[in-house]
């Protein structure tokens, strides 16, 4: 386990996150210390796009599998 500090829009945080876990989101904690709104919507979009797209790849992936 990783013990993290961060503050997000004024507000300090203490995190406790898996190694793997925190490797994977590190770079987005380092982009909502201190964002721009414009930053922080596009993070929002970026994540909930990513999220839509990997949605959709498991609904085709499923239909396949369903075939057989």
């Amino acid at each position: 386990m990783k013990k993290i500090a961060l503050s997000v829009m004024g507000e300090k945080f203490e995190l406790e996150l898996e190694e793997e876990f925190f490797e994977f989101v590190k770079e987005d904690l380092l982009k909502i210390q201190n964002p721009t709104p414009r930053e922080l919507l596009y993070l929002i979009l970026e994540k909930n796009q990513k999220e839509y797209k990997t949605q959709k790849e498991i609904e085709k992936i499923i239909k396949i599998l369903k075939k057989y």
